[in-house]
């Protein structure tokens, strides 16, 4: 087989595979995976050789103070040793009595008999690290058929240092503490939340063109924007800085630096103001802003700037001419020109 035919087969092979695969439906699903959250454990006590009954007329609650945010799943080391049609109501709050951030029914039928974990897959919440929070159970199954909240206990050592056992008799409005002075008890829990991932995404070009003539002395004014934008885990953190400007023109910007934005928050629009070069001849600058994540210094993204300053279209006069002529056998010239015109204008 001859190369000619060979290459027209390689071709006719490619197009047959973008039609059946596009290109950018590629591109897309590759993107949507290469974020893709992983989710890590943050608080936990996961002993559990104790158990606490909850019915109809007691509620539970454990307390706990996340390192991390979002909350996105809890497990509840349940027992459930009789068979019941009522399932168990869970929340999230940050008092013991207060509203719920966020809640779950999970069916009876999802909760098998005897001990095990059970998943209580959240909405995702945006919660404040170091504040304590609490987990509250519930269910109106009677205490015939009860469920039963594992826990550990210790006369010697805390098994969660950062929260507490609680039960309710009176539907949530008081609420005592299950442990004493003399010993120390901590339901069987963990939390999870998202492996942070920070992904900074900026999008704009700034493309700009102003006429000069050999008679215009006002400065050139010049507007246009970007966007800054935080794709990352839900609730991550974003702080940037604008590190570098070009070097032509004075700019001026609606804002340099921000501070936890997140991918909730969408785009910021961030405007630019330049008063360009003050230069009567033909020219085109380049540039660019680089932008920097603060808390990843290998996290950097470039919005592109460009002014182009062609000749007004009236201008015919001998200087001009002259300048061509000589800017095409000396090219530094344009540069000298520049200069000697930022001291002289």
């Amino acid at each position: 087989m001859s190369n000619k035919k060979q290459k027209m087969n390689g071709i006719i092979l490619i197009i047959l595979l973008l039609l059946v695969f596009p290109l950018h439906s590629i591109i897309a699903e590759t993107g949507q995976n290469q974020f893709a959250p992983i989710m890590i454990i943050d608080q936990a006590q996961e002993d559990g050789p104790f158990d606490q009954t909850f019915h109809s007329n007691i509620m539970l609650a454990q307390g706990f103070t996340p390192t991390k945010t979002p909350l996105t799943k809890i497990e509840l080391k349940i027992n459930k040793p009789r068979k019941t049609t009522d399932g168990i109501f869970v929340s999230i709050r940050e008092e013991l009595n207060g509203s719920d951030l966020v809640s779950q029914i999970i069916n009876a039928e999802d909760i098998p008999f005897f001990t095990h974990w059970i998943e209580i897959d959240l909405t995702d919440i945006d919660i404040t690290a170091g504040e304590t929070y609490y987990i509250i159970v519930l269910t109106s199954t009677s205490s015939e058929a009860p469920y039963r909240w594992m826990f550990n206990y210790s006369e010697d050592t805390d098994p969660y240092e950062n929260g507490s056992f609680y039960r309710s008799t009176d539907l949530g409005e008081t609420w005592f503490p299950i442990e004493t002075e003399f010993d120390f008890v901590d339901a069987a829990f963990r939390t999870y939340t998202y492996k942070t991932n920070v992904d900074m995404v900026c999008e704009g070009f700034l493309n700009w063109t102003a006429n000069v003539s050999q008679n215009e002395s006002d400065p050139i004014q010049l507007t246009g924007s970007f966007t800054i934008e935080n794709q990352g885990t839900p609730f991550s953190r974003l702080n940037w800085e604008i590190v570098h400007w070009p070097g032509w023109g004075s700019w001026e910007f609606s804002q340099k630096n921000e501070t936890n934005l997140t991918p909730e928050d969408g785009p910021t629009m961030v405007f630019v103001n330049v008063e360009g070069p003050r230069s009567n001849l033909p020219d085109i600058y380049r540039g660019e802003i680089i932008i920097k994540n603060v808390d990843n210094e290998n996290d950097t993204c470039y919005i592109d700037a460009r002014l182009e300053t062609p000749k007004h279209k009236d201008d015919s006069s001998w200087f001009s001419l002259f300048f061509d002529i000589v800017d095409s056998l000396f090219p530094p010239f344009k540069t000298y020109w520049n200069l000697f015109s930022m001291f002289f204008q």
